[in-house]
């Protein structure tokens, strides 16, 4: 690779990802006041999901996403815009198409719960030529070790990101701090980390004077779909260093 690919390579990144905004309006935009770059993550047909949804798209760095309800191995109800295993190819295609539609300002979707549904090959690529034929990415939260979500979308050419860690398992402001420093690290040695939590009061309060230290600590914070372009660049750069290493070889051999 040449140097110029690797002076492209940005510093370390952190994407955060607000789950289950729409339920309570207050915390919804307590949520949209954290500072800088993050990708919210709306429960369809909530209460004020169009409400949040439409101040996001008019704050910088902020992104909507839909937090499609997905079958769980607890068997707790989903609500409106369930998907679950028993359901036809075209009930499931038209009840995703329909929560979308529901928000149409979302740049893809990521699973709420999901545990029995995202182990399911058939419903997870239907899920994804959904995806595929709206040009959206999509965020497995990884709520169960047995998801085949994002190999699903890899097979599928769906832009694709993994959750790495979850900030708010324990609703504690210690652990709230502990799983963050643990997230930073995370960044620190990997180069990036993607991260979910929630609207917690305890998780807004510990994140509006937790954010900022990552300017201090030269961690970039990117939206999803700001992190996923910059990847595709850096592919695109990689691969026209190749070609171009490839043909000098040739002219020289």
């Amino acid at each position: 690779m040449s140097l110029s690919v690797w002076a492209d390579i940005p510093s370390p990144r952190m994407v955060l990802i607000l789950d289950d905004l729409g339920t309570n309006a207050h915390q919804g935009k307590m949520a949209l006041a954290l500072p800088g770059p993050i990708t919210y993550a709306v429960l369809p047909f909530t209460p004020h999901a169009q409400m949040l949804s439409e101040l996001a798209v008019t704050l910088p760095g902020k992104e909507i996403i839909l937090h499609a309800p997905m079958a769980n191995m607890a068997n707790l109800p989903l609500g409106p815009g369930g998907l679950y295993p028993h359901q036809s190819e075209a009930e499931f295609k038209q009840v995703l198409r329909h929560s979308l539609d529901s928000l149409p300002m979302a740049r893809g979707f990521n699973n709420h719960m999901g545990s029995l549904l995202t182990q399911q090959v058939q419903p997870m690529r239907w899920a994804m030529e959904v995806a595929r034929e709206r040009d959206l990415f999509f965020i497995d939260s990884r709520t169960t070790a047995q998801t085949v979500a994002a190999d699903i979308a890899r097979e599928a050419r769906v832009p694709v990101l993994e959750r790495q860690v979850f900030l708010d398992h324990q609703i504690d402001s210690a652990a709230i701090e502990e799983r963050f420093l643990h997230a930073v690290a995370v960044a620190q040695r990997e180069g990036e980390v993607v991260v979910i939590g929630h609207p917690y009061p305890e998780t807004l309060a510990y994140l509006e004077k937790g954010l900022p230290l990552l300017d201090e600590l030269g961690i970039q914070r990117v939206t999803a779909s700001a992190y996923l372009m910059q990847e595709a660049e850096m592919a695109r750069l990689a691969n026209a260093s190749a070609v171009t290493d490839s043909a000098l070889s040739l002219t020289t051999e």
